[in-house]
């Protein structure tokens, strides 16, 4: 008989993470629970076996190689890696600094801070690093046949949740010196939260699109305080241009596009103001947001424009889209055309808002006209049938 393959699978995740079958990190609490903020318990989870401290490794073939690796996310300085386990990073760092940042900027000024500082910048924060280089293992996954993807998409998924805790803390505790990185982290999380997902295998527990958006808004809350708090201090104007990072109120969209937004936010006067002032509030702020990103995205085109109202619209609204409230799920529909016209242009970006419009459409019965105008634009608008 052939012999047996050896895998990768643990038994000693989280009660919640093998709830959900996902891969959890074994950590106390997981990075999953962490940004879902859940409970995170180890019932369920087999003890290790102990091993003996006078345990001394069997005599035999010479093992291969292990070198110390100089600064790993999430692992101590002096913690020995495999050969192959090095080779991957500095296979990763080169994949994003040839490749990779190019997705990440449109405008010329930015294109110098992608390919040369932020690298350099990451290697002064962990979290940086860990983004940089699980955001270049999804776009290897990308260009790969699947079995050969699922190693790299494993390599990101470890990356990416290593990330957490740090990034976190520098949020929370804001600086000169870290204000650069915790903002460009902020997008790279952003496009891995989104982009993740979708490259891995899919089973019942798969989250949705909308589930994955929210977790992101959850990821990424408070950083809209980056540009307020740390305005001064940011020293590489990262995705601005010559109005500022908004541009003016006054700037004119397309025809379509503005009659699109103005009957959304007349449908949130007529139908939900009379019946729930908080949440109109709640709708009008994420829809005044939602606007001044599209005129950005007239002005400037680059992927900051879309990807800003995921970090500023308020918690409020997260909520309203996790309750799945219809005129909640009208507004990131709307959001879904934006992020669509990245399609095609931008690796990370492909079929995302046709993804995120197709699945949202069906959970939006019709309703009357206007409802019906509303519901019926985003996909109208990306050509999708309905």
């Amino acid at each position: 008989m052939p012999p047996r393959r050896a895998h990768k699978k643990s038994r000693y995740g989280c009660d919640q993470c093998k709830r959900r079958r996902v891969k959890c990190d074994e950590q106390s609490p997981c990075a999953n629970c962490i940004s879902r903020e859940l409970k995170c318990t180890f019932f369920n989870a087999p003890k290790p076996k102990a091993i003996p401290d006078d345990s001394r490794p069997a005599a035999g073939p010479e093992r291969p190689a292990q070198v110390q690796h100089l600064s790993s996310p999430g692992t101590a300085s002096s913690t020995p890696l495999s050969r192959s386990t090095v080779l991957r990073d500095l296979e990763l760092m080169h994949k994003f600094s040839t490749e990779t940042w190019k997705s990440m900027c449109i405008n010329e000024a930015d294109k110098h801070i992608w390919q040369i500082v932020l690298p350099r910048e990451a290697l002064n924060h962990d979290f940086l690093l860990g983004g940089l280089l699980a955001l270049a293992s999804l776009h290897t996954a990308t260009t790969l046949e699947p079995s050969a993807a699922l190693s790299y998409v494993d390599t990101a998924l470890q990356y990416h949740n290593r990330t957490f805790a740090p990034f976190r803390q520098a949020l929370d505790s804001l600086t000169p010196e870290n204000c650069d990185a915790v903002f460009a982290h902020s997008v790279v999380t952003s496009i891995v939260g989104i982009t993740l997902p979708r490259l891995m295998p899919h089973h019942d527990g798969t989250p949705s699109m909308t589930e994955n958006v929210t977790v992101i808004f959850e990821l990424l809350r408070g950083v809209s305080k980056i540009r307020r708090l740390s305005g001064p201090w940011l020293k590489y104007n990262l995705f601005s241009y010559k109005y500022g990072f908004w541009g003016p109120e006054t700037e004119a969209l397309d025809t379509d596009t503005d009659e699109a937004l103005t009957r959304l936010e007349t449908l949130n006067d007529t139908a939900i103001a009379p019946s729930d002032m908080e949440q109109h509030r709640i709708n009008k702020d994420a829809m005044y947001y939602l606007r001044r990103c599209f005129i950005r995205f007239a002005n400037c085109t680059d992927v900051a424009s879309a990807l800003a109202w995921l970090a500023a619209v308020h918690r409020d609204f997260v909520q309203s889209v996790r309750r799945r409230l219809p005129f909640a799920l009208l507004i990131v529909m709307h959001w879904g055309v934006l992020i669509g016209q990245f399609d095609g242009r931008i690796w990370w970006a492909n079929g995302l808002g046709k993804a995120l419009v197709s699945e949202l459409l069906p959970c939006l019965k019709s309703g009357d006209r206007q409802w019906e105008n509303a519901r019926l634009w985003p996909p109208k608008k990306m050509g999708l049938t309905t």
